[in-house]
């Protein structure tokens, strides 16, 4: 019904700030109780979105309705903290980046890895949007994989960029890709605490790239494992990888469609 609606509205209303009202309104009914948005013009007049979850307010360049559900998602088993140095892998355009930098603070560490040179450009100026935030993050063009090379990489500039599958639609660029053990190992890390990952099927190919970072951190992971590579779903080569080394892990499905692996020493099986 609210789908219906809402093609409904975007067919009868006219584009900008007055339409942005309406959806707000709509997209309200029946929000979570820890959530609220709003939608503002800046002193550039430009339309913004608000995003408060659990009393933690930002803006966006785009509204995070339906986005917003991800956060409690990824977070299922494991709380970004204060002081937390996190990873987030296929970062896109910031949106859950933005959540993890209020809550690490100014102790703290964000880790973005995203190749697409279009969602690197929407992440900075969402970031640039909350210019109170501590600067506790930083973007790598990189891909993350099980050596360092060089790939392949569709930058289509949405969520469907891969180094894994291609279509003739999309852009073919030259990527370079790390492991995260010899990133870690450039960075001199001491911590790791919470890996996110939602990298359009490379997932298994950047955890075989980071056996020394999981023996020395032990760090929490969140991981997107609903893609297809092969005719399989991610999640059960992800599976055999945790059962092979030992380390605790647990799939649930949220939503329906919404498959995550989660690991590390806060997973209860």
């Amino acid at each position: 019904m609210k789908k219906e609606i809402k093609k409904f509205l975007s067919k009868l209303l006219p584009s900008g700030y007055f339409k942005e009202r309406i959806k707000l309104v709509i997209y309200r009914i029946g929000k979570a109780k820890n959530v609220d948005f709003d939608v503002i013009k800046n002193e550039d007049d430009k339309i913004v979105f608000k995003t408060t979850y659990n009393d933690l307010s930002f803006y966006t360049i785009e509204g995070l309705y339906t986005i917003v559900a991800d956060f409690d998602y990824y977070q299922h088993f494991y709380k970004v903290k204060d002081g937390d140095f996190v990873i987030d892998a296929g970062a896109n355009v910031g949106n859950i980046a933005l959540l993890f930098s209020k809550n690490v603070g100014e102790k703290g560490m964000v880790f973005c890895f995203e190749p697409d040179q279009y969602n690197i450009d929407f992440l900075k100026e969402s970031f640039s949007l909350n210019p109170y935030l501590p600067k506790n993050w930083k973007v790598y063009d990189l891909l993350l994989w099980n050596e360092n090379t060089q790939l392949d990489f569709q930058e289509a500039g949405t969520v469907g960029s891969s180094a894994v599958w291609f279509s003739d639609q999309a852009n073919l660029v030259k990527k370079e890709a790390v492991t995260i053990d010899s990133w870690s190992q450039l960075q001199h890390l001491e911590r790791l605490d919470f890996i996110k990952m939602d990298i359009e099927g490379a997932e298994i190919e950047a955890l075989e790239g980071c056996v020394e970072i999981i023996e020395k951190f032990k760090p929490n992971f969140a991981i997107a494992s609903y893609h297809i590579v092969n005719n399989e779903p991610t999640y059960i080569k992800l599976e055999q990888f945790f059962e092979k080394i030992g380390y605790p892990y647990k799939t649930i499905t949220f939503r329906g469609n919404e498959i995550i692996t989660f690991a590390g020493p806060t997973i209860q099986k």
